[in-house]
């Protein structure tokens, strides 16, 4: 008899793989229309990236900086919010945004049952200053239980960006002080990537 998993029936990709016959759960209405504002950036290749704010974030290029590759920042605020809620008992919440993190993101987030790489990352954070440690948890904590809603200042700023790739807004421009926030929370989200010796950009000398 041969060995080895029996086969499964159903339909297979060219390559053999089984392919799933389970509707991918892409969110209500309004979520999609509101993900499809950002086709006109990453050649359309984003999509799977902008469920929560940092992710819009980063799709629209306000994660851009001079030293670390801003998918790098992306994911460690990811780290940062998912094992904020964890140490502080986010419950059956964490536990469904992880899973669909797991589905449609690279990032990995670390198993830390007792909470030691958040309190690594929380003190790295709360070195980098206050206004910095304040901005990130506005970026990475506030929002994480709710993915689909950005913080105002944030959607402020996202629309300044959809508003030059012509796509359609509603809603307001981001102020002065908007800009300020977001340079506070790139400034914790660098000293987060820098303390867990995190990839750098490659840059010229």
């Amino acid at each position: 008899m041969p060995r080895g998993r029996p086969h499964k029936p159903g339909k297979r990709s060219k390559s053999g793989r089984r392919i799933s016959s389970q509707p991918i759960d892409r969110g209500a209405d309004h979520v999609q229309r509101r993900r499809g504002r950002f086709t006109a950036f990453h050649k359309g290749q984003a999509d799977q990236q902008v469920f929560d704010a940092i992710g819009r974030a980063w799709c629209v290029g306000l994660l851009e900086n001079d030293r670390f590759d801003p998918a790098v920042l992306r994911d460690v605020g990811r780290e940062y919010g998912a094992g904020y809620w964890a140490y502080y008992e986010g419950g059956a919440a964490i536990a469904r945004y992880e899973g669909a993190l797991a589905r449609t993101s690279s990032v990995q987030i670390p198993r830390d049952r007792k909470g030691e790489l958040f309190q690594k990352m929380d003190a790295l954070l709360r070195d980098a200053g206050r206004t910095a440690y304040d901005a990130t948890q506005a970026l990475c904590v506030d929002p994480y239980l709710f993915p689909d809603e950005d913080p105002f200042w944030l959607d402020r700023l996202i629309n300044e960006r959809l508003v030059k790739a012509k796509e359609p807004v509603c809603g307001r421009l981001p102020s002065p002080t908007d800009y300020v926030k977001m340079a506070h929370a790139l400034a914790g989200l660098k000293a987060l990537a820098e303390g867990t010796d995190r990839k750098r950009k490659s840059l010229p000398r």
